[in-house]
């Protein structure tokens, strides 16, 4: 196979489309533009020396230990799944990636003090297993699969706007509901707190409690992942890696490494961007198109600058909510976890069925007493992701995200001084060791067998893919942040154009996934 450099060189100044940012949306939009033809130059924001963003993997201990960074498990994989469709519209033919998945059964188990309870894949088992466990719950629940219902048949109009003609005058309930909370639309259905736990359950995917997520998205969120559950084999490196290929296989540029400084815009228009680079210097790039897949309000606020932007923009940039960010925890375990009983499925152990209190003490700064806290086993999704022997475990909960509830200032977070902060490491510890704790409940013994550990915090994250507050799933997941009211794939600035966790698309792989190709096709 032929091979790239990505850092040193670059032959030309002029492209048909930049994308700037090498996330996994960017990189969605840049391998659907080039299969169809189009010059593409990937920069990413950073002087990360890997693309995918949150897509990618890490390792330890030379090549010993590998970690998946931001995909954890994503639905829809099936062969006529979306995800699939995407990859092949980005030219990535069927089998090039393979996706493992999860027990169809409980793909995510639900771990209480006195009750556990697993999600199994496909609306009709989960509504069965509900009704058994609840059966007195019959008209709550099938009134909560109505407004799933809705919502998915909602969600294929965006792909077949003709259907909208039969869809929308059948959501009624969803048209009421739009903007409501899930906590406003669970109050119409059960007031019994076992049940309201587990169909609140994907909270961990979008960091919201019950009382301000959008019922909307959740819902959507539930649907994608009824879909079925799975992990790409070789992991979320995989999807960044044959994108990747894609780009430069059809004669496009991706350039790792490199610092973008200003897009440039003259009367109303985007004419370059500028950016820097170790081996090149200071650059200037042009293009008939422009994507970016920066962190939102850098790229508005900074990038783009204020100056070239409606005064309404500006107001709503710098008061942009975005989502609270998580802490993980990477782990290698010597342990046979499977002939221990652990299953193939994510565990989302929870101290009590409230979910609100935790999330109010991230909100205000401070971490939880009891953590929420959500176990994924990459090695059961995938053996081969681990040496033999080793499980590799991420333990993850939501956490504050100011400078100070780590022990750090603003300016050391500003410098990169922080890294040596003794009080911040110590944090780091005791935040690992609250979470094996926890850990505990799944993993009787973890903490004894524990073969390597690293802690990665909001600011890695701020670090490594420059997302405001260290989240990874950009503007918060809240009736206020919800379908038009968040940034579409259009600027008002020609020839610009948006992707990324923050845009209408949604958040995460999916999400961000979608979105690169809303931008292509509004490029194309």
């Amino acid at each position: 196979m032929q091979t790239f450099d990505r850092f040193k060189t670059l032959n030309r100044d002029t492209f048909d489309v930049i994308v700037v940012g090498a996330g996994i949306g960017g990189l969605t939009a840049a391998a659907t533009l080039a299969n169809r033809g189009k010059q593409v130059l990937v920069l990413v924001l950073d002087m990360h020396y890997e693309m995918g963003g949150c897509a990618t993997v890490f390792h330890r201990k030379g090549k010993d230990y590998e970690f998946d960074v931001g995909l954890h498990y994503i639905g829809d994989c099936g062969k006529q799944g979306l995800i699939p469709r995407i990859l092949r519209g980005a030219g990535i033919d069927d089998g090039e990636i393979r996706f493992l998945e999860q027990d169809p059964e409980g793909f995510d188990t639900l771990r209480f003090p006195d009750f556990q309870f697993g999600i199994p894949r496909g609306y009709e088992r989960f509504r069965e297993k509900l009704l058994e466990e609840f059966p007195q719950e019959q008209a709550g629940i099938s009134r909560y699969f109505k407004m799933l219902q809705q919502v998915w048949d909602f969600m294929g109009i965006h792909s077949r706007p003709l259907t909208a003609l039969w869809v929308l005058p059948r959501s009624l309930m969803l048209m009421r509901h739009a903007k409501s909370t899930v906590k406003q639309f669970l109050d119409t259905c059960t007031q019994n707190q076992r049940l309201r736990a587990i169909l609140t359950r994907q909270l961990g995917v979008y960091h919201q409690p019950p009382s301000r997520a959008t019922m909307v998205g959740h819902a959507a969120v539930v649907n994608h992942f009824l879909q079925g559950s799975h992990y790409p084999s070789g992991g979320g490196q995989m999807f960044s890696d044959k994108l990747g290929e894609v780009v430069e296989r059809k004669g496009g540029k991706i350039l790792l490494r490199s610092k973008v400084e200003r897009i440039l815009v003259e009367n109303g228009r985007v004419v370059g961007v500028e950016f820097s680079i170790k081996h090149l210097g200071q650059r200037v790039v042009k293009a008939a198109a422009f994507i970016c897949n920066a962190d939102i309000k850098h790229a508005l606020l900074g990038l783009i600058g204020p100056e070239h932007l409606k005064p309404q923009t500006i107001r709503r940039a710098e008061q942009f909510e975005m989502s609270p960010a998580m802490g993980v925890l990477y782990l290698g375990v010597a342990m046979d976890l499977k002939a221990m009983g652990l299953k193939n499925t994510n565990y989302r152990v929870y101290p009590d069925y409230d979910y609100e209190e935790a999330c109010r003490n991230v909100l205000a700064g401070s971490f939880p007493n009891d953590p929420h806290l959500f176990i994924g086993n990459a090695t059961m999704k995938d053996p081969a992701i681990a040496p033999p022997g080793i499980y590799n475990l991420q333990l993850m909960s939501v956490v504050p995200t100011t400078a100070n509830s780590w022990g750090v200032t603003d300016a050391e977070l500003k410098d990169g001084s922080y890294h040596n902060n003794s009080a911040y490491l110590e944090k780091k510890e005791w935040y690992a060791r609250q979470l094996i704790e926890m850990a505990e409940r799944v993993i009787p013994g973890i903490s004894k067998h524990i073969v390597c550990q690293e802690v990665s915090t909001p600011f890695s994250v701020t670090r490594f893919v420059g997302s405001e507050g260290g989240t990874s799933y950009g503007l918060a997941f809240t009736p206020e942040y919800f379908l038009h009211n968040r940034p579409g794939a259009k600027t008002e600035i020609n020839n610009l154009y948006l992707c990324g966790a923050s845009t209408r698309t949604g958040h995460g792989i999916f999400g961000a996934m979608v979105g690169g190709v809303e931008a292509a096709a509004a490029v194309a």
